[in-house]
Order: C-alpha cells, then structure tokens, then sequence
C-alpha cells in the first residue's frame, strides 16, 4: 500500500472529497503463521502511517504541481498491541512502537520504518509479513528489541487516473535487524511485491489489494513463500473525519499451519494541516490470528 496516500491525495481532491488515510492495517497484508502475531501489528501501524499522509495532502489544485515539483516528506509514529492464544494455554501479548519516514514526489514513493517491539507469552510465534513482516520464533517467556528494518519503493500509475482507477506498485525489502537469539526476528532478508487497487465513487472509496512475498528461512526451518489480500472500503463524513473497515487473509509460511485472517475497523482525523491521528482495531477469525488488538499512528507531514 506504500506511496498510495499520494496518488489517493489527488485523486480524491478531483472527486471532491477530502484525502483520508486508504486504510490503516497492517492491510493487510501480514502473512502471520503457526501462532504467529508480530509482522500483523507491524503491518497494522506500517498502513496507518503510510496512510495517516492522505489526512495531510494540501489543498487539490495545489497539490498536483507542488508534488511533481518538489519532494514531500512525512514521518509517523505510534503505537500497536495484539493478544492471542494462538493454541497456548495463556495468552502472548505483542506491543510494536514503530517509526517510518516517508519521501514522494510525483508518481514515486520512498520509505524506511522500524520499531521497537516487545513480545511476552507461551506461544510459538512464526511471523511472515507481506510488508512490514517482523519475523521471529518465540517460545516463551519475553522478548524486547529493536525490529527488522523495511524499505519500501513505490510507483503509482498515473496514465489510470483519468478512468476513475488508481494503482499502486510497491516493492518491499525486510533487512534482518532484529535479534534472532530473542526469538524477535528470523535473521534471514525478505521480499515482497504488491499492487493497489482502488476507486471513488462520492464520499466511498472500495480498495483492494494483492501481494506476493519471497520469505527467508532460518536454519532449521522451511518457510514457504506466500500470497497475501485484503478488501476493504472507506467513506469520509466531513473534511476532517474518515472511516474504513477491511478484511485481510494471507497464507500461513507452514503449510500446516491455519490460514491468518482478520477483520479491522479505522477512524482517521486531520487534526491540523501538519498532523493526522489514525485509531484502529481489529478481531482475529482463525487460531493462527490474534483474538483482539488495536493501536492508533499519528503522522506529521513536513512544511
């Protein structure tokens, strides 16, 4: 979903409604395993900061010279908190404080995130993530460090607009930073490749999308690589006011494992022409899901 909130920005501002944030989860896009949470919550708060930008687009006719002129920058924060059993006897609870910073200009789209994540529980943990994946074995006890680092590099195809139909291109590089002997990362580089796709129709926008990620394997273990989606849909109440709901699925990276999927509900607010607060929640509807989570990103898009 990366580098959408700019084509979304514009397209939106035509179509006479205010630019929100797309949607706000980890997408959906996190492919979580046999018992797995992390890469979710990551994937949750990556989508809401990335997104959070739409709140932050300038006025319509404004913003399409100024973004194909000049470099724009965002950065965003926040926080994400999940809970599941994940066939355990007692719960594993996973927090994840991340941190992006984001660049566009015209059709093309930059970003950089990682965080801080903390991880406590009984459950073996085994995330893969079509995005923002934090992949990491856990087996119990708990876990604190520093997240694997995502780059992100988007394109949107602009020659689409006139017809209504926007697509985002995104491609996604996992550099294994989180530590592996913690049980927090798989020490093995990702990738990913995902496309966008989304409308306006008023005040409702339908999006989808669909991805496919190339997941690194540990010693001792045989990830396989899998595809991932989601459908959603968002309307927008007032010029400072959006809301969202999506349902994201994803391969297990186990074959024995339950297929993840989720269900996520998101309000954003344009607080100021500089900030936008984005709060979500989400329900889990398989044993290799969360049972509940939510978090909320606050995004600042730089003068």
């Amino acid at each position: 979903m990366e580098g959408r909130e700019h084509y979304l920005a514009r397209a939106m501002a035509r179509a006479g409604t205010p630019a929100f944030p797309l949607k706000m989860r980890p997408n959906k896009n996190m492919e979580r395993d046999f018992n797995s949470r992390k890469s979710y919550r990551a994937l949750a708060l990556r989508n809401l900061g990335i997104f959070a930008g739409l709140v932050l687009a300038p006025p319509a006719q404004a913003q399409d010279a100024f973004a194909d002129a000049f470099w724009q920058f965002h950065a965003a924060s926040g926080f994400d908190y999940s809970s599941g059993y994940y066939g355990a006897p007692k719960a594993t609870e996973i927090l994840y404080l991340p941190v992006s910073v984001k660049a566009s200009k015209g059709p093309w789209s930059a970003k950089v995130s990682t965080g801080w994540l903390s991880v406590a529980g009984p459950a073996l943990l085994v995330d893969g993530g079509s995005a923002d994946a934090v992949l990491g074995l856990r087996t119990s006890g708990r876990a604190r460090g520093i997240a694997d680092i995502n780059l992100f590099g988007g394109y949107s195809i602009e020659a689409l607009y006139p017809y209504n139909l926007f697509v985002d291109l995104t491609a996604r590089v996992k550099a294994p930073a989180a530590s592996f002997a913690k049980g927090l990362g798989t020490g093995r580089w990702d990738t990913a490749f995902q496309v966008d796709v989304s409308s306006v129709f008023g005040d409702f926008m339908p999006f989808a999308q669909l991805g496919y990620k190339v997941t690194g394997s540990p010693t001792g273990f045989s990830f396989r690589n899998v595809v991932y989606g989601s459908v959603g849909a968002q309307y927008t109440w007032t010029e400072r006011v959006t809301t969202g709901v999506s349902y994201d699925v994803r391969q297990a990276s186990l074959r024995t494992a339950a297929t993840p999927q989720e269900g996520n509900a998101y309000v954003a607010f344009k607080l100021s022409d500089a900030w936008a607060l984005t709060v979500y929640g989400l329900a889990g509807f398989s044993r290799n899901s969360p049972s509940a989570g939510g978090g909320l990103s606050i995004t600042y898009r730089f003068p």
